[in-house]
């Protein structure tokens, strides 16, 4: 998981998604490669979060309305068979730029009020990855931004996951580990009450431990 992809899912409030939807966003960001992007299979995001498939794609549906992720579709020039989808979460850019001045090939930009030619006009510039414009569309719902630069370390997978336990979301029995429970215990991220509430069993033999060394 890149920093970018932790930092932007650790500011997304909980209470926002479903939880489906956040265990499938959870493990987007944690494919999300800085350079390489985002391109996980549908029977890998169906494994990782412990969804069915139709339950799958209602979450990707989801988040793609609310303005989290974007899906590209690509398609081999050679053989035309489709290509893992491509996932482009909700601080990423849209859509890449288009060759300009700025890119090398060597083509003047069109006149507009903001160059300074051609007619007056009170229209703004068209939106694009020039002006910072995002092409998420607002649902009034989830702000995404970029995160601050240089605020200090990412937040570790077992803060992540401690804020969805504290959130009371619903895991499958599989979905945390004994040694991701473990983790987030002896930090003091959650309470072994806590993980049972939600059915995670793992916290007892913590207690357990803790017990016996005391």
């Amino acid at each position: 998981m890149s920093h970018k992809a932790t930092t932007w899912l650790s500011e997304i409030d909980p209470q926002l998604l479903g939880h489906s939807e956040f265990r499938v966003l959870f493990h987007l960001c944690d494919c999300h490669n800085p350079s390489r992007g985002c391109y996980p299979s549908q029977a890998y995001l169906i494994e990782a979060s412990g969804v069915s498939n139709g339950t799958l794609n209602n979450a990707l549906n989801s988040l793609q309305s609310k303005g989290l992720i974007e899906r590209q579709k690509i398609w081999d020039k050679v053989n035309h068979r489709q290509l893992p989808t491509r996932y482009i979460l909700g601080f990423e850019a849209i859509r890449p730029q288009g060759p300009s001045p700025n890119s090398g090939d060597g083509k003047p930009p069109k006149p507009s009020p903001n160059s300074g030619d051609g007619a007056v006009s009170n229209l703004e510039g068209e939106p694009s990855p020039i002006s910072g414009v995002s092409r998420l569309q607002p649902t009034g719902e989830v702000t995404c931004k970029e995160p601050v630069k240089n605020q200090g370390a990412p937040r570790t997978r077992a803060e992540i996951w401690a804020d969805s336990v504290i959130a009371g979301h619903a895991f499958c029995a599989n979905q945390i580990n004994p040694a991701m429970a473990h983790e987030m215990l002896a930090k003091g991220l959650v309470s072994v009450e806590q993980l049972e509430a939600i059915g995670i069993t793992h916290g007892r033999s913590f207690r357990k431990t803790a017990g016996e060394a005391g």
